[in-house]
C-alpha cells in the first residue's frame, strides 16, 4: 500500500507583506496523518453558499463533498483554525 501524502500546499512568507503577504511554495510532501471531509452543501461548511455556484460558468452547482489529507503540520495549523472559528457541522476529522 503506498502512504497517503499530504495535499495541502506550503506557503511561503515574503520578505515584503505590504506588495506580497505569500508565495505558493508547491505542494507539501509530507505524510498525512489526518483526513478532513467537508460536505459543501451551502449551509454546513460556512461558505454562505458560495460553495454552489460556479464563477467561471455562472452555474449553480450539486452539493458535493470536499476531502483534504493532512501532515502534522497542517493538522496543527487546520486545529488552530478550528479553536478559532470554532467546528463547521459538515465537517469530519479523521486521525489516520
Amino acid at each position: 500500500m503506498t502512504e497517503l501524502t499530504c495535499t495541502e500546499r506550503l506557503v511561503t512568507p515574503t520578505f515584503n507583506a505590504e506588495f506580497v503577504p505569500e508565495e505558493d511554495g508547491g505542494p507539501c510532501t509530507q505524510p498525512a496523518v489526518a483526513r478532513v471531509v467537508l460536505e459543501h452543501d451551502g449551509e454546513k461548511c460556512g461558505d454562505g453558499g458560495l460553495c454552489l455556484f460556479d464563477p467561471e460558468e455562472g452555474l449553480e452547482l450539486a452539493p458535493w463533498t470536499q476531502e483534504r489529507l493532512l501532515c502534522a503540520n497542517h493538522l496543527h495549523e487546520h486545529e488552530a483554525a478550528v479553536a478559532e472559528r470554532g467546528e463547521l457541522v459538515g465537517e469530519t476529522l479523521t486521525r489516520l
